[in-house]
């Protein structure tokens, strides 16, 4: 290939290189579990994480903002037009009253931190 050809090449491909990358999309960012009983073990949820991008997405790591939720996430890499999950667990016994906790999604994108959150409102069990 001469230089000139290999020059035109560089220029018409590298750019594209560069900007190809994962993009992470949340379908649903909030999730509302509305009225739960305090007396309830957990209740549950899954947040669809879709790769918008061109190349593969990683979930990193899946933090929590309160001891009353937990999370797992799928550990595989996502590909182009492909979706993971995270997966939500929140133990609302000894709770009461409204609650709003946010879920930080760390990804191999820009920017790496993403936030999704659940609602709920703890009720107090009743007594028979």
């Amino acid at each position: 290939m001469s230089k000139p050809l290999c020059i035109l090449f560089c220029l018409l491909v590298l750019p594209s290189v560069l900007v190809a990358q994962a993009v992470v999309q949340f379908p649903k960012k909030v999730y509302d579990f509305g009225e739960v009983s305090e007396a309830a073990d957990s209740v549950s949820c899954v947040f669809d994480v879709v790769n918008a991008g061109d190349r593969p997405l990683h979930i990193e790591g899946v933090y929590v903002s309160c001891g009353c939720t937990s999370v797992t996430h799928s550990h595989e890499a996502i590909s182009p037009g492909e979706k993971g999950a995270v997966y939500v667990s929140f133990f609302p016994k000894d709770l009461d009253g409204r609650y709003l906790k946010s879920i930080y999604v760390y990804t191999n994108t820009s920017p790496r931190k993403n936030v999704v959150r659940i609602k709920a409102k703890v009720v107090p069990k009743k007594d028979n």
